[in-house]
């Protein structure tokens, strides 16, 4: 024992004692595993002063050939049966329920660099101010104890910056909406992001777009996974056509007779091969949906009726059948070879292009032509923000996570600054200074037995929401789009968390795979299907306006009124009570139906 810690095995460390932030001896234990599988430990003490902490570990200390660094701090844990809750970067809270197990965020949903706990000794959250990216957040339980730590995979590179992990301690009685205030301060306070009222004054497309919902329409694509890897202009598999640029304008009219006056448009495949098809190639804009003509035909019918008309681009992945494609402007592994993507999508197998090199090649040249097109509004560029920034080992174009970010950050500045705004897949942390609209927040379908395949979880929270609401618009769940069409706890849950909403034609379009979207869809090959989608948009659209000028507002706090009744609380007063039992509730001597929300302001 040692300065009030005990070092358990397996590098787990465990507070003793009623300790607090004024009087605690805190320490921050790295172990490093080397290439050559050595483990190297050490251990620093934390200085907690007026509620912080920072730790700070230079990269050169780290050095060259580390394969893994774990980084642990000594009060980051709890025992089975204590009260309080852990809060992961993914927005997930688990309690402290179990005897064994372990649960990694992965870099993959590493989403913001950010965790927080809360035991009898402490209430504290972490920012990674720098090194914020490579890394996952993990939870490991063993016998009964539980400890909170970041495992980094720096796969023998020099770390790209120093380590800095600041540690905030909050009063006993703070809870997670008080954590993530923490973030969204700093964030705000360094001008890291700007709230959508004042970022609305120079751009009045998002003022637009968050008081209106957003439909996508999907209108080509092959199939996907494709029977073809390495397509050529002989072998390409042909285009299924479900939208041309006409039907796309039948759904606009549709739209205008049901009531929908205003909304954001964004064309889904109306490139090249439809959806995915020859990435990162566009053009010519694909001849089976009107061509180009007809392209031009339809956004000045959209723009003329009220909407906003955008499109959706991809520079992310390319393809062996596009017209250009080159080697050179790929990521590279270490050893030389491409990175792919997991799986073969419409234009057969993608590689990843160097976020420098798409810049270079393809947004400034394809932004300008959007521009000539029409469009305007809150341009989609597809996957960016949904994984983490990538590394490319190329020495022509080489990018850690930090160089990766500023490129991938300046074709969404350039985009904004000549559409009028910009939107992307997922939530990624370094994207939020000029991230508009998150098209889901959480790629998580919101089935009733999701939790029961990650035990050491218990709930979603909107840490996301709680830190960016105000700032940037957001679907909150991929079980969340088309939610007039679903199960009615996705549509509660899209209320309690302050959700835009989002509607997809043509959500499922993958041959023989479950659609990460929802099994419901919104198609239009009939005018009678056309008709009932366009209502089920109406439905949303009509809930939505009497919301919609929340997302002017943070949000400020949430929590559970009981099991089955939460509050979500904005900076301007109002409070939306969402019921989701099976029983009315009375808040401030009014009711609350059933499976149903009330505002209170």
């Amino acid at each position: 024992m040692k300065n009030g810690l005990v070092l358990l095995a397996a590098g787990v460390v465990c507070c003793i004692g009623a300790m607090d932030a004024s009087a605690a001896a805190y320490a921050i234990k790295t172990i490093a595993t080397h290439e050559d599988g050595r483990r190297e430990t050490h251990e620093y003490p934390l200085d907690v002063s007026n509620g912080k902490g920072t730790f700070v570990l230079p990269a050169k200390t780290v050095g060259v050939g580390v394969k893994r660094l774990e980084i642990i701090p000594s009060f980051a844990t709890a025992e089975k049966g204590e009260t309080g809750y852990f809060i992961l970067p993914e927005g997930t809270l688990g309690s402290f329920t179990k005897t064994n197990g372990v649960y990694s965020t992965g870099e993959g949903r590493n989403y913001m660099p950010f965790y927080g706990m809360k035991t009898p000794r402490d209430t504290f959250c972490m920012i990674a101010k720098r090194m914020s990216w490579r890394y996952a957040t993990r939870v490991v339980v063993k016998k009964g104890v539980y400890q909170v730590s970041q495992m980094y995979n720096l796969n023998g590179d020099l770390p790209y910056e120093d380590f800095e992990l600041e540690f905030t301690f909050l009063p006993s009685d703070a809870e997670y909406p008080q954590m993530a205030r923490v973030y969204r301060d700093w964030q705000l306070g360094r001008g890291a992001v700007t709230p959508i009222v004042e970022r609305m004054k120079k751009y009045p497309e998002l003022a637009a777009a968050a008081t209106n919902v957003e439909i996508r329409i999907r209108q080509a694509w092959k199939p996907v996974p494709s029977p073809v890897p390495f397509q050529t202009k002989y072998n390409e598999p042909p285009v299924h056509a479900a939208v041309t640029f006409d039907r796309c304008g039948d759904i606009v009219r549709e739209l205008k007779r049901q009531g929908v006056n205003h909304a954001q448009i964004c064309l889904v495949g109306w490139n090249k091969g439809g959806h995915d098809g020859a990435y990162p190639q566009l053009f010519p804009v694909e001849p089976v949906l009107g061509g180009e003509s007809k392209l031009r035909e339809f956004i000045k019918l959209s723009n003329s009726e009220g909407f906003q008309t955008v499109c959706h681009t991809c520079f992310y992945s390319a393809y062996a059948i596009a017209d250009d494609f080159d080697e050179e402007y790929l990521l590279k592994e270490k050893d030389g070879s491409l990175q792919r993507s997991h799986m073969e999508w419409a234009g057969g197998r993608p590689y990843r292009t160097c976020p420098q090199r798409a810049h270079e090649r393809y947004t400034v040249k394809n932004m300008q032509i959007m521009k000539d097109f029409g469009f305007h509004g809150l341009h989609y560029h597809d996957v960016y923000s949904i994984l983490p920034p990538r590394i490319c080992y190329d020495r022509r174009h080489p990018c850690s996570p930090k160089d990766s970010l500023h490129w991938y950050v300046k074709q969404m500045a350039f985009t904004r600054d000549l559409i009028g705004g910009t939107q992307s897949e997922g939530p990624f942390d370094g994207f939020a200074g000029n991230l508009d609209f998150c098209m889901y927040v959480y790629f998580f379908p919101l089935e009733k037995d999701d939790y029961a395949k990650k035990p050491l979880l218990e709930r979603h929270i909107p840490l996301f929401q709680l830190v960016y609401h105000g700032i940037i618009l957001a679907n909150p769940f991929t079980g969340t789009l088309n939610y007039p069409i679903k199960a009615p706890h996705k549509r509660l849950k899209f209320i309690e968390f302050g959700g835009r909403p989002l509607f997809v034609w043509y959500a499922n379009f993958l041959t023989g795979q479950s659609n990460w979207m929802g099994k419901e869809d919104l198609v239009c090959g009939t005018d009678e299907e056309l008709r009932a989608g366009v209502a089920a948009i109406k439905r949303g659209h009509d809930e939505y306006r009497k919301l919609s000028d929340l997302q002017h507002y943070f949000m400020d706090d949430h929590r559970l009124l009981t099991k089955d009744v939460s509050l979500t609380a904005y900076s301007n007063g109002t409070r939306i009570v969402v019921n989701h039992g099976s029983v009315p509730y009375e808040y401030e001597g009014k009711t609350v139906p059933a499976g149903d929300w009330r505002r209170f302001d």
